[in-house]
């Protein structure tokens, strides 16, 4: 009876000891944060400059001094003087239509001047005794009965028609889209060929009326020209067409270029036209990342990533205004920003 007795209290003391369980510890946050390796990252400082809105639009390069050189009567070409890419003075003879024709009727109104010239002469001996007032009268009148004044006239046109056989350089330039050869036949206005100045290159870009409002002549400029990204020219806003074109709702701007650049008119470039503006604090543009729908940028403070709201102002493809939120000085992360959290631990690694 002892025994058994023995035996049930000793089978309740063991039941009684396997219904006790210990509770897990609480874990402590700041050992499990000390357990997670930091994120390396990358940082850069909040400053306070002015921000450069960036506008991008396609070019033409183009000379700022340039012509058409037309013949001004028809005829057969007899000489070409000048070949594509020559430079060429102000007045030089470029090319020569033939003029036998044209000489002739110079030397047939020359003579008839002369012979009109002398009759005129004729009559005004019989007013050589009179008074100023009637030698003037009747030397205008003998201008005409005599048939000076028209033989005047004739003979200048005739020269015109001889002079128009050649063809000169408007400006000294050079020369461009010459095509005509000796013996072509051409028309009255039919170009010869193109002029321009070298040293006076332009960029003519076409932006959005939206974003021309912000750009004034002396704005600067760069422009890559296609095929030679690797050397960009900085250049500067010249002039602002004032007028926006009906069917694309664009604006044309001229950005005049450095001298000496070796380019050549109609190449395509593109160019990005520095506008300033006032001073916020600025960002590169991989610091702003969004959650909840709301930018946010991290600063790295203490070995912690802190989470800043912040208020975005414009953009320029490389860096961002912050209206609001974040102060001037603040270790601004730049990598590794995607996935990080409200103090999470962060090593930086500039």
């Amino acid at each position: 009876m002892k025994t058994l007795l023995n035996g049930i209290l000793i089978s309740f003391f063991l039941v009684s000891g396997c219904g006790k369980t210990d509770k897990p510890a609480e874990p402590d946050p700041q050992s499990l944060r000390k357990e997670i390796p930091p994120t390396e990252v990358k940082t850069v400082t909040a400053a306070r400059k002015p921000f450069e809105y960036l506008i991008q639009a396609a070019a033409r390069i183009e000379s700022a001094n340039e012509v058409q050189i037309k013949f001004r009567r028809a005829g057969t070409v007899r000489e070409i003087r000048v070949h594509n890419g020559q430079y060429v003075r102000k007045g030089d003879i470029l090319a020569v239509l033939d003029f036998e024709r044209q000489e002739l009727q110079r030397q047939k109104a020359r003579l008839t001047h002369e012979e009109k010239l002398l009759a005129f002469r004729d009559q005004m001996l019989n007013y050589q005794g009179a008074d100023s007032l009637r030698r003037k009268r009747a030397e205008q009148t003998l201008r005409v009965t005599t048939g000076l004044a028209a033989a005047e006239l004739a003979l200048r046109e005739a020269e015109l028609e001889y002079q128009y056989t050649f063809v000169k350089a408007e400006i000294s330039g050079m020369v461009s889209d010459l095509q005509l050869r000796p013996g072509s036949a051409v028309a009255d206005g039919q170009v010869l060929c193109r002029l321009h100045n070298p040293g006076e290159l332009t960029a003519i870009a076409e932006v959005l009326e939206s974003d021309v409002v912000q750009v004034k002549p002396g704005v600067q400029a760069v422009v890559q020209v296609a095929g030679q990204e690797s050397r960009p020219l900085n250049g500067q806003v010249a002039v602002i067409n004032p007028r926006v074109e009906e069917k694309s709702g664009m604006v044309k701007i001229v950005i005049k270029l450095p001298s000496g650049v070796n380019l050549l008119p109609g190449m395509r470039a593109q160019v990005v036209i520095k506008v300033p503006g006032s001073k916020h604090i600025v960002v590169p543009k991989e610091a702003v990342v969004m959650r909840s729908g709301r930018a946010v940028v991290f600063t790295a403070e203490e070995g912690l990533a802190k989470w800043n709201y912040v208020t975005t102002g414009r953009e320029n493809g490389r860096e961002i205004e912050i209206l609001d939120g974040l102060d001037e000085g603040k270790a601004v992360i730049v990598t590794n920003n995607l996935q990080l959290a409200h103090d999470a631990p962060v090593k930086v690694n500039n």
